[in-house]
């Protein structure tokens, strides 16, 4: 079986003698390696994730071309889709593609064909190309490597040159829709102990991607400010003023806010399951209370 091999973008450098005379002749073809065309691998128009509450709706293109225009062409392309990380899952999408730059849909019951079951939650998909060189050497984007399961397979820091894009993925969650997230929701969990269990909070929305709430324990309370990023289901709190005061502290705890800490990882939404999780900060005028975040749950009732 040919061993798999990465792809390394630069022409191979000829071996140099020292001892090289001025007649000696020109140094064989087989020598200098040949050179390897970089991908390009790009997301078009359409979906950008995989809606688990509506399946049907996710249809996406992508393009698959060449990074620089100038570099030499490859015979051929097959594009792969891998699933989950595994590089042992991968599959070839398209196979035998010429014609460069080429634009594919894809869409959910596509790519349930070709994995033989259907998309589920937090499933992902890679979709990269392999490629052959005019000689007809293959290189994978994904090759099989023991101990390296997830392991890309084009040269360390291709990716990494201005507007390179080597893979595209789509990723199944369930979508943020601003339907769900307005109305009464009960807390699960309020770390900071301004709410119990079972007290209801009312969800405004503000517009397709920002909701709030007035904070029960704030004097003359103003929204509360919740972003939503519709592309990964992240919630953020930007520091913000809350009120007056805070109610339990009395004058001496003015100006109170409130703002998020970590990412998308602790701060989110959950459609399927109509929750809200935050991972809160709190403070007044004299700075930030310490002990946290506080972790604030919410779920619709």
């Amino acid at each position: 079986m040919m061993m798999k091999k990465y792809i390394y973008y630069f022409i191979l450098a000829a071996t140099l003698f020292t001892a090289c005379k001025k007649n000696d002749g020109p140094i064989p073809k087989d020598i200098l390696g040949e050179r390897t065309p970089q991908p390009q691998v790009t997301k078009d128009a359409g979906s950008q994730a995989i809606d688990v509450l509506n399946l049907d709706a996710f249809s996406a293109s992508f393009k698959v071309g060449v990074y620089k225009e100038t570099d030499a062409a490859p015979s051929k392309m097959d594009v792969v889709i891998r699933k989950n990380g595994l590089n042992s899952s991968a599959k070839v999408f398209q196979a035998g593609v010429t014609t460069f730059p080429s634009t594919f849909t894809i869409t959910s019951a596509q790519l349930a064909t070709l994995f033989g079951t259907a998309v589920k939650l937090n499933d992902s998909y890679d979709i990269s190309v392999d490629v052959y060189t005019a000689s007809g050497k293959k290189f994978e984007a994904y090759p099989i490597i023991p101990g390296s399961p997830s392991a890309f397979g084009f040269g360390s820091g291709v990716s990494s040159q201005p507007g390179a894009s080597l893979s595209v993925q789509y990723k199944a969650i369930c979508a943020y829709s601003p339907v769900i997230y307005e109305g009464n929701f009960e807390v699960v969990t309020d770390e900071w102990n301004d709410y119990v269990p079972g007290d209801v909070i009312e969800i405004t929305k503000v517009d397709d991607t920002h909701i709030s709430f007035l904070h029960i324990a704030a004097t003359n309370p103003v929204p509360l400010i919740i972003t939503i990023n519709p592309l990964d289901n992240g919630a953020s709190v930007a520091k913000q003023t809350v009120g007056g005061t805070w109610a339990w502290g009395g004058p001496a705890y003015a100006d109170p806010f409130i703002l998020t800490a970590g990412g998308s990882s602790a701060n989110f939404v959950s459609p399927c399951d109509q929750t809200l999780t935050l991972a809160l900060n709190y403070g007044y005028s004299a700075g930030t209370f310490g002990g946290g975040p506080y972790k604030l749950v919410l779920v619709k009732q």
